[in-house]
């Protein structure tokens, strides 16, 4: 059975993650939909530098996982966190 894609923005959408995810060192525990331009931002919940920034597409960010697909809906301006991998989105 295949998934489908969640977002309204297109797969190949840029948005960002903080390498900690990307590298899976971490899991995603805060998502934010910037009001200003639309991107996503899925980070680990630590404090980060502009180096710690990656770029990918939001279906690469949505493989890492895909818990983060219930999000698609949430309109710019917003963000939500979790304290763990485990719980829901606050």
């Amino acid at each position: 059975m295949v998934m489908e894609f969640p977002f309204k923005d297109a797969p190949n959408t840029a948005c960002l993650v903080c390498k900690h995810v990307l590298n899976k060192e971490k899991p995603i525990l805060y998502v934010s939909h910037d009001a200003e331009d639309g991107m996503w931002q899925f980070l680990c919940g630590e404090e980060h530098t502009e180096e710690d920034a990656k770029i990918v597409s939001l279906n690469s960010a949505y493989m890492l996982d895909k818990t983060v697909g219930q999000l698609a809906d949430m309109p710019c301006g917003y963000y939500v966190e979790r304290n763990r991998e485990s719980k829901d989105w606050i």
